[in-house]
């Protein structure tokens, strides 16, 4: 079981800090119409026995920066392992994911479509963007314990916080067997200016 919670977080996480993840960029790109970061961190759980333990050596600090265009978004995700407890076996401590949503109109709110270094998927969205839904699909072995991501997000803007489920589910047919889970809070960080420095040293 270890092992398998080793090799499910490893490709949680999907790069080392050492791999190129992001596109490459020219630099003459247009620029976001607005910038987020988020900073939180996640709390790792794994489905024993049909019942939710928790798994705190695989517990990460993380900071998206989030870039949002008219018709799509570009996230780029640090996640750090901290974990005196956390013995390697989901590879680097350091880890970086990026993601690409391109939004078209739908019924209820918005559709998306997703480039990750999780795996291709879709998603939805209202057209506030306050409740989304994710899934990608990873390349791996038909043999692993999941072939499926699933990310459930709720944006609370107003007290700037985000709340974000993480799932590895193994999907055969209609049948749907989770397997691990991570749960994420993060808080907003937005653009704005000091009228003077924020931290003064008086030691």
């Amino acid at each position: 079981m270890k092992k398998l919670l080793a090799c499910c977080l490893v490709l949680t996480a999907c790069a080392s800090s050492t791999t190129a993840v992001l596109p490459p960029s020219a630099g003459n790109e247009p620029r976001p119409d607005l910038v987020l970061v988020w900073v939180g961190h996640g709390e790792a759980e794994r489905l024993e026995g049909g019942t939710w333990k928790r798994a705190p050596a695989f517990d990460y600090e993380f900071s998206v920066e989030q870039r949002r265009f008219g018709d799509h978004w570009e996230s780029v995700k640090h996640l750090h392992r901290r974990h005196p407890g956390y013995d390697g076996s989901a590879g680097p401590r350091d880890q970086t994911m990026f993601f690409r949503l391109d939004f078209t109109p739908a019924a209820n709110g918005v559709h998306a479509t997703i480039q990750s270094t999780l795996g291709q998927g879709q998603g939805e969205s209202d057209r506030e963007f306050r409740e989304a839904r994710l899934e990608m699909h990873p390349e791996i072995s038909s043999m692993a314990p999941f072939n499926l991501y699933r990310i459930t997000q709720h944006y609370a803007y107003e007290s700037a916080t985000l709340t974000e489920t993480v799932e590895l589910v193994k999907r055969t047919g209609g049948t749907e067997t989770p397997w691990v889970r991570n749960q994420e809070t993060a808080t907003l960080f937005a653009t704005h200016r000091f009228d003077a420095a924020p931290t003064v040293w008086t030691k």
